[in-house]
């Protein structure tokens, strides 16, 4: 048999066949490939091969047992390297390379093959489509043309593996990455949290202790520091509350009514006599994560409070529920949210820019993690608003 000779892009076609990660295993979708190549050229044995460096060995097959070949044994890496992506041999016997193949004076040996090259643009193919027989054959041009179609299949199912193998990778790479800066963003936020607070205790000594000494300058220098002290207290609390809302286990659910949700975030925010809190007529009872839900309604209506500047602030809470979700809503008669930015606002750090009631510029963290929390309990959210009258924010939570 004459020597198996090398692609002449060999080391090019080794290092493409290698990204592919192509293992052994059986695919049904290629194992019904192999058996309509037999169907429609009317051979009884089919193979899918994956031509190796010194070996070749088989993805699928059909009317045959086998696992794999040596290179210098094998049709397919004869097919691999023809010029033609096209290899056909109608009788082994009566091709003169072939003769002095061990395997061809066996009885039941391979007479027939024909095979077509697995390859795309790049033009380095990985191996072959073949139906092979013990007796001669001839395939008619409908049958080679079948052969053909079914070899471009065959590569199109290596390339979406190799893109969802790709994928798989970059998503693991991903959380990998996310999990290093959510750990990071813990570290240096408990790290942080020391420090502010010695600046504001220390800021508070020395406005007590030398009070008589300071101008009114010196008093307002203090009072700034202590208050970016606190606004960037309540930066890290953000930060540490959006990756630790990851962390939330949304599937322990349980039995809570909407109104003990309503009443625990008004207890928590202390509300004035200023703020109208307006509860659902009804009393809706919901089988859910009362930690995450607890956390969603507290950031709307906190929100609500914060980014309004009427005299008299009315929160308005509703809730329903459908065959599949409860629907909760919350309205203001706050400041409003430019239309053009009512999809922004839920990526984390995404700011309007805007003062809320306290004179402080937002941080872009609430809404990221109320958005991360609602898609966690299987439902979605949206925001309708209209500047200086309103914004109501709708929620779902999957049943």
């Amino acid at each position: 048999m004459t020597k198996v000779p090398l692609h002449p892009r060999e080391l090019e076609r080794l290092a493409y066949l290698e990204s592919f990660h192509i293992d052994p295993k059986r695919e049904k979708v290629l194992d019904e490939l192999t058996e309509l190549a037999c169907k429609l050229t009317n051979v009884p044995k089919s193979l899918i091969s994956i031509v190796h460096k010194d070996e070749v060995w088989f993805k699928s097959q059909k009317g045959l047992q086998l696992d794999n070949s040596p290179r210098e044994l094998s049709f397919c890496a004869h097919a691999t390297v023809n010029d033609s992506d096209f290899f056909y041999m109608e009788d082994v016997h009566e091709n003169p390379d072939f003769k002095n193949l061990p395997f061809l004076k066996e009885e039941e040996s391979i007479r027939f093959y024909a095979g077509v090259q697995l390859k795309d643009e790049n033009n380095l193919p990985l191996g072959t489509v073949c139906v092979l027989d013990t007796k001669p054959h001839k395939l008619n041009s409908e049958q080679k043309k079948s052969l053909e179609m079914i070899a471009d299949l065959v590569m199109r199912q290596l390339l979406l593996n190799k893109k969802n193998i790709e994928l798989k990778e970059k998503t693991r790479l991903l959380q990998e990455n996310n999990e290093m800066l959510k750990n990071f963003a813990r570290v240096v936020s408990h790290d942080m949290k020391m420090p502010l607070a010695s600046m504001i205790l220390t800021t508070d000594l020395l406005s007590k202790k030398y009070s008589n000494q300071l101008d009114e300058d010196g008093k307002r220098y203090l009072h700034s520091i202590k208050d970016t002290a606190f606004s960037m207290s309540d930066y890290i609390d953000n930060i540490l509350s959006h990756y630790e809302s990851d962390q939330l286990a949304i599937d322990d659910k349980e039995e809570f009514d909407i109104y003990s949700i309503i009443e625990k975030v008004e207890e928590m925010l202390g509300l004035r006599d200023d703020i109208q809190l307006l509860f659902p007529e009804d009393n809706l009872i919901i089988n859910s994560n009362s930690a995450a839900m607890e956390q969603v309604v507290l950031n709307l209506i906190g929100n609500s409070i914060k980014y309004n500047n009427q005299e008299t602030i009315v929160i308005q809470v509703t809730a329903a529920i459908t065959p599949e979700y409860y629907k909760i809503s919350v309205k203001d008669n706050g400041v409003g949210i430019p239309k053009d930015k009512q999809e922004d606002i839920f990526k984390l750090f995404t700011t309007l820019n805007q003062t809320d009631r306290s004179g402080k510029k937002g941080n872009g963290i609430g809404l990221s993690t109320v958005k991360i929390l609602v898609d966690k309990l299987g439902g979605s959210i949206k925001c309708n608003s209209k500047i200086n009258t309103g914004t109501t924010f709708t929620f779902t939570v999957k049943k």
